[in-house]
C-alpha cells in the first residue's frame, strides 16, 4: 500500500520556471533527512529532474514538457516528502498540475519541507488514478 502522485503540465514549462523547480528540488532533499538521488539535466533542450530513493523504488522523474499525464508510486518510502514537496512547489506555477491518492495530511511533512510559507497547491485526492484518467480521456484534465 501507498501513494501515487499523479500530474498534467497543461503546456511546456518556461525554462526559468522549470530551473527553479530544479532547485527548490535540490533544497528539499537537503532539508529532508532521508537518503536519495537526484539528477538533473539543466542543458535547455534536455532539461530534467528525477529523484528516486535507495534502490527498489520507483523514480519520479519530471520534465517541463506537455504532457496530459503522469504519475510515479512512492509507495510512502522515505522520498515521498521530496517528490511531494516537489510537486507542492511546482503547482504554484500556473501551467502544472498535481493530485495525489493520498490527502493534506499525508502530505503533512512534505509541506513542513516547503516552508511555513507554504501553500497547499494539490488539486484533490478523490479517485486518485482514476480521477486523473477519467480527466484526460474526458478531456477536462
Amino acid at each position: 500500500m501507498g501513494y501515487t502522485h499523479f500530474w498534467k503540465i497543461h503546456k511546456e514549462i518556461p525554462l526559468e520556471s522549470f530551473k527553479k523547480i530544479q532547485s527548490a528540488a535540490i533544497a528539499f532533499a537537503e532539508l529532508s533527512d532521508t537518503h536519495l538521488e537526484i539528477s538533473l539535466n539543466t542543458h535547455p533542450l534536455h532539461l530534467s529532474l528525477s529523484l528516486n530513493g535507495v534502490v527498489g523504488h520507483e523514480t519520479f522523474y519530471l520534465t517541463p514538457k506537455e504532457t496530459n499525464f503522469d504519475c510515479c508510486k512512492t509507495a510512502m518510502k522515505p522520498y515521498d516528502e521530496v517528490v511531494v514537496a516537489t510537486l507542492n512547489y511546482a503547482g504554484k506555477f500556473e501551467v502544472f498540475e498535481w493530485w495525489s491518492d493520498g490527502d493534506k495530511q499525508d502530505h503533512h511533512k512534505a509541506i513542513n519541507l516547503y516552508g511555513r510559507e507554504a501553500i497547499y497547491t494539490c488539486v484533490g485526492q478523490e479517485g486518485g488514478f482514476e480521477q486523473g484518467y477519467r480527466g484526460v480521456r474526458n478531456g477536462t484534465k
